[in-house]
C-alpha cells in the first residue's frame, strides 16, 4: 500500500512537470499534503530514474524525455501484468484487436504473446506493441501508420487519426496516465489523449487499463469527453468516491 501511494505521488509530480517545467518542493508537498522531507525522498528516486532534474528548492522536468517511457515500465510493474491477464480473457479466436502504446498495452502485448489465441488480427501504433505480438503463431499485425514518436517508441498525429478512423474492430485495449478523482480517464498529452480516444472509438468494446498508481491522478489532457466504453481494467480497486463517480455513469469495473 505505502508503495502504491509514493507511485501516486511519482505521477502526479511527472504530470506536474509535463505541464509546467519546473516545481518547487513546497508546492508539491501543499498540493499532495505531505512533508517536504517526503517529496525530497520522491525527487531523489524520480532523478535516479531520470525522470527529472533535481535543483536547488525543486526539480525540473528531464530534458532526456525518451528516458521516460523506459522508466514508467519499471512503476507497478506486477499490477499491469495482473491487468493484461485479465485482458487477455477477453479475448476470443479470430478477434481484431487494437493497442495503443502505453506501458500496461505492452505488458498485454507480451501476455497475448504467451497465450494460445488463435487467428488474432492486431492494429497498433507501438513498434514494440507489433513486434511483440507477432511472436504470437498465426496472428496477423499491422502498424497503424502516421508520424514517429521516438519517445513514444509509436505513431501520432493527423494521419494516424485518420488511419485508424478507417478501422473497425471488435475490441480495443487502452492504458490510460490517471484516473483523475471524477473517474474520467487522463493522459500526458493532447496528442495522446486525442489517439487513445479515437481507439476506443473504432472499436466495438473500449477497455480502458490503469493500475493502482493511476488513481486519483488528474492529468492535463482527458481522454475523451463522455467517451463510451465497455468497461475499465485495474489491478485493485478503486477508491470508494472514483468507484461511485464511475458507476454513475454505468462504467463497468473489473478487479483483475
Amino acid at each position: 500500500m505505502t508503495r502504491d501511494i509514493a507511485a501516486r505521488r511519482h505521477q502526479a509530480i511527472l504530470a506536474t512537470l509535463d505541464k509546467q517545467g519546473s516545481v518547487t518542493v513546497e508546492e508539491l508537498a501543499q498540493a499532495l499534503d505531505v512533508s517536504r522531507e517526503t517529496i525530497r525522498r520522491d525527487l531523489k528516486a524520480l532523478s535516479a530514474g531520470g525522470l527529472l532534474s533535481v535543483v536547488h528548492g525543486g526539480a525540473v522536468r528531464h530534458e532526456r524525455s525518451e528516458a521516460s517511457f523506459a522508466s514508467r515500465r519499471t512503476v507497478n510493474r506486477a499490477g499491469k501484468e495482473t491487468i493484461a491477464d485479465l485482458a487477455v480473457s477477453l479475448l476470443g479466436d479470430g478477434m481484431t484487436v487494437l493497442l495503443d502504446s502505453g506501458t500496461t498495452t505492452e505488458a498485454l502485448a507480451r501476455a497475448i504473446a504467451r497465450s494460445d489465441r488463435k487467428r488474432l488480427i492486431v492494429h497498433t501504433t507501438s513498434l514494440e506493441n507489433a513486434r511483440l505480438v507477432s511472436r504470437l503463431a498465426g496472428a496477423r499485425v499491422f502498424l497503424i501508420g502516421g508520424e514517429f514518436d521516438r519517445n513514444e517508441d509509436a505513431t501520432t498525429g493527423a494521419e494516424t487519426l485518420r488511419a485508424i478512423a478507417r478501422l473497425s474492430a471488435d475490441i480495443a485495449f487502452v492504458s490510460v496516465g490517471g484516473v483523475d478523482p471524477d473517474g474520467r480517464p487522463t493522459d500526458y498529452t493532447r496528442a495522446g489523449a486525442a489517439i487513445r480516444g479515437a481507439l476506443l472509438a473504432a472499436a466495438e468494446q473500449g477497455f480502458l487499463m490503469a493500475d493502482a498508481s493511476k488513481f486519483g491522478l488528474a492529468l492535463p489532457s482527458r481522454i475523451g469527453s463522455d467517451q463510451p466504453c465497455a468497461g475499465l481494467l485495474v489491478d485493485q480497486p478503486l477508491p470508494a468516491p472514483i468507484a461511485a463517480k464511475l458507476a454513475e455513469r454505468g462504467v463497468a469495473v473489473r478487479v483483475a
